[in-house]
């Protein structure tokens, strides 16, 4: 057994009695103010320099220092869901669960910081917990970047337990998602033969709503988009020189060619079924993409030197890791799904009946705390 893999095994106490703490006290997203507080003082008690960063409750933790910063990712908020389990640390907080598995991350990573604050870090290691990792909302991601959690960072790594993988194994991802960020147009004139357009601004508020349905129309799961409309101009008199007419622009977000087909294709069909003669454009396209195979490949070995090639599954995205991905568009990145399964009682995530086999947390703190310091000697 590695020293990591030991040393992970020897807080497992303390990991089984974290996440019970913070699964009993779930809180959602944008609003896990004791969460939050409680991370805080976790790792303030390690020794970590803590910052608040991102909304009210997302927090950005330094310890040690030098030219290379690798961070640790986790998200910390529950779903609006009723827990049905009868296990003593069910949730107290009536309609909240973490059904998905974010307390589980947030004690791996105070465990990754509990036995590498006992190292002598050939770097500075940061501990993100961010906030808002549901879908509804702003992605919380995003308010993390602003708040610059990710300033001098040279890779980010995280992780999500996965109920369908049996503990003991890990999936890898092999490849995080490509984003492309687009600006569009759509314009429609009205000459006024048809009554159908008579009010302009009323045709153009129902193209806004139903252009904000795109993403939920387009998404398959492993890949997720984006639409905001930023303007709206309206003109309802005839006797103007353009006639009736409307244009608005937004933008759009797309992760993967497949899915940004996918999008247009869509924008284009609501935009003909308004009115035939819209014109859509689409322009100012920026991929965004950061090259993380060498992060990757690092993560690799290491789940293989720790627990066997044979417990290292390749897999595919899915739409867990979407906000995970938003932080890759910006640095090198890689993540692993962490088998959870109790082997009795499969459980589904985002389900009522919800949990985990807490012996995969050793699992997941040795892998990240390992490749952390791999990347950091790197």
């Amino acid at each position: 057994m590695s020293e990591t893999m030991h040393n992970a095994r020897e807080i497992q106490k303390d990991l089984v009695a974290m996440r019970r703490h913070l699964h009993a006290h779930p809180e959602l997203n944008f609003v896990e103010y004791e969460t939050s507080r409680y991370a805080s003082e976790k790792l303030e008690n390690l020794g970590f320099v803590v910052r608040a960063a991102g909304g009210k409750t997302g927090i950005v933790a330094d310890l040690g220092q030098g030219n290379k910063t690798v961070a640790i990712r986790c998200d910390m908020d529950a779903l609006p869901i009723s827990e049905l389990n009868r296990s003593v640390y069910a949730s107290k907080n009536a309609g909240v669960m973490h059904a998905c598995g974010h307390d589980a991350h947030l004690a791996v990573a105070l465990g990754v910081a509990q036995i590498l604050s006992n190292c002598d870090l050939p770097g500075r290691l940061r501990i993100i917990v961010q906030p808002g990792d549901s879908p509804a909302g702003r992605p919380g991601a995003a308010t993390m970047i602003e708040a610059g959690a990710l300033e001098g960072v040279t890779a980010v790594l995280g992780l999500h337990v996965d109920g369908t993988v049996p503990t003991g194994k890990v999936g890898i991802v092999a490849s995080l998602a490509q984003a492309f960020e687009e600006h569009f147009v759509v314009e429609f004139k009205d000459d006024g033969e048809s009554q159908e357009f008579a009010d302009t601004s009323l045709t153009t508020a129902n193209l806004v709503r139903a252009l904000y349905g795109v993403p939920a129309l387009v998404g398959s799961g492993s890949d997720e988009s984006s639409l905001s409309v930023n303007s709206m101009q309206c003109e309802n008199d005839l006797s103007h020189a353009g006639g009736r007419h409307a244009r608005l622009e937004g933008r759009i977000k797309t992760s993967g060619d497949e899915m940004r087909q996918r999008t247009h294709s869509e924008i284009e069909k609501i935009a003909a079924s308004v009115r035939n003669q819209a014109r859509v454009i689409f322009s100012d396209s920026k991929q965004k993409f950061v090259d993380s195979s060498a992060v990757t490949a690092t993560m690799h070995s290491t789940a293989v030197d720790l627990l066997g090639a044979s417990n290292v599954l390749s897999i595919k995205r899915k739409s867990w890791n979407w906000q995970f991905s938003l932080l890759t568009e910006h640095v090198p990145g890689a993540m692993i799904y962490l088998g959870a399964e109790i082997a009795s009682s499969r459980r589904s995530h985002q389900s009522a009946t919800f949990d985990i086999d807490e012996n995969c947390l050793p699992i997941g703190v040795a892998v990240l705390a390992e490749a952390a310091i791999r990347l950091l000697r790197a």
